[in-house]
């Protein structure tokens, strides 16, 4: 599974969000997203990504949904990423102890 890049501002150029979304459920008016930032901090919960040559990091723990209707298409992180992001928010799902 590769997962989707999306932009949530109107005029930007880079993505700022990772869809975590199963495409099964394409039909949703909204879709859960992770937002996706140089800035921020890495944490256990966290993953760095590299996008165009840039390290970024995606708050796996900062998951939401966003309506459709806001989102742009910017591409797909590569499986191996999204395996990783995709096990580090089944972590977070799975420890609740």
């Amino acid at each position: 599974m590769r997962l989707p890049l999306y932009c949530s501002t109107a005029k930007g150029t880079e993505p700022n969000l990772v869809g975590l979304q199963h495409p099964a459920l394409s039909s949703l008016p909204t879709q859960l997203v992770c937002p996706l930032r140089p800035d921020i901090s890495l944490t256990p919960l966290r993953e760095k990504v590299h996008i165009s040559d840039k390290e970024h990091i995606v708050a796996c723990d900062l998951i939401r949904p966003i309506s459709r209707k806001t989102l742009r298409p910017m591409g797909e992180l590569d499986p191996e990423t999204s395996a990783r992001i995709l096990s580090t928010f089944q972590m977070i799902l799975a420890h609740a102890e």
